[in-house]
């Protein structure tokens, strides 16, 4: 009875995070525990520099990228008497699930079954008000990595996990491969914004900045997986039950979290390349700080 109740509550846990890919890493990150999430550097409104003549002119621009391609990660775990065989049970399954893959287009160098750990497990065996521990066995763990590139391949391949019994997804990377361009097109377009406030500045309030150098430049990238936040939605009353002898007794119902995708909004940046769509996007960031004085150039 507790194999089949187990196996219900993973499964629930899988079907939440379908629709956005997360992963079941989000119960174990900051989405669950509500911690706070890290943040990309966006302008801080302070312009004045270490020294009275010095000023700043700051910049912030964001991107928004679908992935190139996509890694799905499950776990799969077997016990047996012998460490042996534990192994070879874990690959027997590993091999069923990239045999079952074959049939969706993933071919074996899209398939990585990486070894994570082997180790001993203890149970207890009772005799009248002892309890002893023994040795009962092994248990193999290992993961399966998945490269796939169409996005709609991911449910047929947890619907595939899933009738093999493995309900573990770990989790789904977005894999982003031309850095440099992100970069380079980030960078650029920061620089448009540094100049263009430049000139603004001057106009509006006939200040006189001489560029001195860069201060700040600093990269930065925010996946999915980053950017989930949890909630709980419900009302309730209270309630008070008060026992001969002082004391009291409430019994609480389990209220589940919901997870949902927050990707950071584009009001915070001078500039947005490109814009998020309704799905989630892998967001990269890039701050620019530029040092003026403000004092008047000597002339010749």
């Amino acid at each position: 009875m507790k194999r089949v109740l187990l196996l219900i509550v993973l499964c629930s846990c899988v079907n939440v995070v379908f629709a956005q890919e997360g992963g079941n890493r989000i119960y174990g990150n900051r989405g669950y525990y509500n911690q706070q999430r890290r943040q990309p550097l966006t302008n801080t409104g302070n312009l004045f520099g270490q020294i009275g003549s010095v000023y700043a002119i700051e910049a912030s621009v964001l991107t928004n990228l679908k992935p190139d391609a996509f890694v799905a990660v499950f776990g799969i775990n077997e016990e047996a008497l012998g460490a042996a065989a534990s192994n070879q049970k874990v690959n027997a399954r590993a091999s069923e699930f990239a045999k079952a893959l074959g049939t969706l287009g993933v071919g074996n160098d899209d398939i990585f079954v990486d070894f994570i750990t082997q180790n001993r497990v203890y149970d207890y065996s009772v005799e009248g008000t002892r309890a002893t521990e023994n040795l009962s066995g092994f248990e193999t763990k290992k993961t399966i990595a998945i490269r796939y590139k169409r996005r709609e391949l991911f449910d047929r391949i947890v619907t595939t996990a899933a009738n093999l019994q493995i309900f573990d997804l770990i989790k789904v990377d977005y894999i982003v491969s031309d850095f440099d361009t992100v970069r380079r097109r980030l960078f650029e377009e920061a620089v448009k914004v540094v100049k263009a406030k430049e000139q603004s500045y001057i106009k509006s309030f006939g200040v006189t900045l001489n560029p001195l150098g860069l201060a700040s430049e600093k990269y930065d990238a925010f996946y999915p997986a980053e950017t989930y936040e949890r909630y709980q939605a419900f009302e309730t009353g209270d309630a008070y039950t008060y026992t001969p002898t002082g004391g009291s007794t409430r019994v609480v119902k389990r209220k589940s979290f919901t997870f949902f995708y927050e990707p950071f909004e584009a009001s915070r940046f001078d500039a947005v390349l490109e814009p998020l769509g309704i799905e989630p996007a892998v967001q990269f960031s890039l701050y620019l700080r530029v040092q003026y004085d403000s004092t008047k150039k000597k002339e010749n």
